[in-house]
């Protein structure tokens, strides 16, 4: 496919386009340098003309011999044999200053900057730039022909024809991805950097390996999925392709797959990597549980590997100084799988309840900033597990909604929903006990919520101790 000699190409070109661009610009200095000099040039010159049309006149006064004698030079003399031989008197000294004025407004006029080389260097990256995305088109067409062709084994092998790419054809592919990765540096570089047009390119390329059967695609990507995650830790914008592939449902499921396994496997770093790159580590895992939510059929894809996120999550937070990342890790995924579609995901995540919660629990004790408690409050109300899951632990929970009743705007809503479908769903008798030790708090805090508009809980407030009914007057004597 050529584009290994390509990748070699563009590094020389870039390098060639910023040489230029250095000489362009030391090339404007000596022009700006010029203009400096001949300005002070000019002055000068005017600063004498000066003097002398001042001195002029007292020359005349003194009436010397010398003044006589200039004056008779200066006038011009009559026609001579000289001159009827057609040679005319010297240019006085203003005519050659004016020309000198013209050829300058000339040269300023032109474009003095745009050398040769620099022109050379944008022409031949922008034909690198059309020349790769004319070979991307091309080779999506070759892989496509490859992969849908059947491959003819021998007449005595006695086995039907098999579908797909052979194992060099396979690695050929693989090859395409590692050495065509490079080449998109050169549209992410230099002056005439096009996001809008590296994003399209992207996912020219990316369009390539969705047309390869699944069992090609998945051989490809898990021999070029380091080298993918390399790139995109270097450059954001290679998260395009990942995006590609997660939002295609042909592909979307073991390109998942293996994206989460390496994910897995970086969870260390998240904490003690740099922060552009823990963000991107983070972003990374947030779109494959954004693919679980657009396509249901990946949950399997997430099962083997939810405990040992929640576990690690929690066990590198409380060991790290800067846990913010993990619990964003944490609440992203309980964002993704809650809603009460993934049954099999809730089996894996209950045994993990009796040591999540109280872990939960005692982070936001010692949380020291806002911000933070607010994040392990959210996790603790949005635990993706059902009502009945959650009854052993109501005793638990009673605490984070007390607490989020008196945090931000958006914990206060969460808390007041959360208490109104407990009320809703669960038996006064089985819910009064559990809320009896935290009755008191609770009270106080949604008799904070009672506001007019433009306040947005107030009704809702007002909606759940109705729904109390005479349970929220039993504290009334204790405050």
């Amino acid at each position: 496919f050529k584009f290994t000699t390509l990748k070699e190409q563009i590094p020389k070109l870039l390098v060639a386009r910023d040489e230029a661009a250095a000489a362009k610009e030391a090339d404007k200095t000596a022009r700006s340098q010029q203009v400096t000099r001949e300005g002070a040039r000019k002055a000068a010159m005017a600063a004498a003309a000066a003097a002398a049309s001042r001195a002029a006149p007292r020359q005349a006064e003194g009436g010397t011999v010398a003044e006589g004698a200039k004056q008779t030079a200066a006038t011009p003399p009559a026609a001579t044999a000289e001159g009827e031989e057609g040679k005319r008197p010297a240019k006085p000294p203003l005519e050659g200053e004016a020309a000198r004025r013209a050829a300058l407004v000339a040269v300023t006029k032109s474009d003095p900057f745009a050398s040769d080389s620099t022109k050379s260097a944008a022409d031949s990256t922008r034909e690198c730039k059309q020349l790769l995305k004319t070979m991307i088109l091309g080779v999506k067409t070759v892989v496509w022909s490859v992969s849908n062709s059947r491959m003819q084994p021998h007449p005595l092998a006695g086995v039907q024809a098999m579908k797909g790419m052979s194992e060099e054809e396979c690695l050929l592919v693989a090859r395409l991805v590692k050495n065509g990765l490079p080449c998109f540096v050169i549209y992410g570089t230099g002056p005439d950097a096009s996001p809008g047009e590296e994003k399209e390119v992207l996912d020219y390329f990316a369009g390539v390996f969705t047309v390869l059967d699944l069992r090609n695609f998945k051989q490809v990507f898990e021999l070029q999925m380091p080298t993918l995650y390399e790139r995109v830790r270097a450059n954001s914008s290679m998260l395009t392709i990942l995006q590609h592939f997660l939002a295609n449902s042909n592909v979307s499921r073991p390109f998942a797959e293996i994206l989460l396994s390496l994910l897995v496997g970086k969870l260390p770093e998240l904490s003690a990597a740099p922060e552009a790159e823990a963000a991107t580590l983070l972003r990374l895992f947030k779109l494959v549980f954004g693919s679980i939510t657009l396509f249901p059929e990946n949950e399997p894809v997430l099962r083997p590997h939810l405990a040992t996120i929640v576990t690690s999550a929690l066990r590198y937070a409380s060991a790290s100084p800067s846990p913010a990342h993990y619990y964003s890790l944490l609440r992203a995924l309980f964002k993704s799988i809650g809603g009460g579609k993934f049954e099999s995901l809730y089996k894996e995540f209950l045994p993990l309840l009796p040591s999540l919660l109280p872990g939960l629990i005692h982070a936001h004790a010692r949380a020291r900033t806002r911000a933070l408690r607010e994040v392990l409050l959210e996790l603790c109300l949005t635990l993706p597990a059902r009502l009945s899951a959650l009854l052993p632990f109501l005793h638990l929970l009673m605490e984070p909604v007390r607490h989020a009743l008196r945090a931000s705007s958006e914990q206060v809503g969460l808390a007041l929903r959360t208490l109104e479908f407990w009320v809703d769903h669960l038996h006064p008798d089985f819910l009064q006990p559990r809320m009896g030790p935290h009755m008191r708090h609770l009270m106080a805090a949604l008799t904070r919520q009672l506001r007019p508009q433009p306040y947005p809980y107030g009704p809702t407030a007002l909606r759940v101790l109705g729904k109390l009914g005479g349970r929220n007057r039993t504290e009334l004597h204790t405050w």
